[in-house]
């Protein structure tokens, strides 16, 4: 065999194994789940015109959140103490960040508050702060997964001895949910802050 025939033979294989190897890249790649983005809403508002103009002044600052679920990943638990991310469906941005701004919203739209920038302390009436202590998808019991949500919220009031704590509360909330449908998830994670806002107002009613 001369060497051109050798060369031939040596330059198809090798172009054969480059085809090959793409067609086999692109067959893994459509293997790949889709990484789908979600956020939690705030609750439709109970707007009431009077309420803004008459609310008290509200800071709200942005909320703290346990280590553990501080990823955008979704948080499951498996198991009693076993927990697990899922790599593809997550929120779109920090889970901290979204809670606030739709406790946020959902505050600033009610009858008891109005928007006080932080540049304005004099208009201070109320500061609000928080933290995230529980955000997964309970699915130990396949049948019946669930989701999990708690909030510890600090309402401070502005007296003549600066701000004192009027509301330290833990607010926890599960709904129903199924499995394997990530949009369900963050609808039942959307009943929990709804829920765990109606508690806080009912508090809020208690104040003086």
């Amino acid at each position: 065999m001369n060497k051109t025939i050798i060369q031939g033979v040596v330059t198809g294989g090798c172009m054969l194994l480059v085809i090959l190897c793409l067609n086999g890249c692109a067959g893994i790649q459509k293997d790949f789940p889709e990484k789908n983005l979600f956020r939690i809403h705030p609750p439709l508002p109970v707007k009431i015109s009077a309420g803004l103009e008459n609310g008290r002044g509200l800071l709200v600052r942005q909320f703290d959140i346990s280590p553990e679920f501080e990823t955008n990943f979704f948080i499951y638990q498996v198991s009693q103490g076993r927990f697990t991310g899922d790599y593809y469906n997550k929120f779109m941005v920090s889970p901290a960040r979204m809670i606030s701004d739709a406790v946020k919203e959902a505050l600033y739209n009610s009858a008891f508050f109005r928007p006080v920038p932080a540049s304005d302390p004099s208009g201070i009436f109320f500061r609000l702060s928080g933290k995230i202590m529980q955000l997964y998808g309970d699915i130990r019991n396949p049948a019946h997964p669930r989701a999990v949500m708690s909030l510890r919220l600090i309402l401070e009031q502005q007296t003549d001895k600066g701000f004192i704590p009027v509301i330290n509360q833990v607010y926890a909330a599960s709904e129903p949910t199924t499995r394997d449908r990530p949009a369900a998830l963050v609808q039942a994670w959307n009943r929990c802050l709804e829920n765990i806002l109606a508690d806080f107002f009912r508090d809020m009613d208690t104040l003086d």
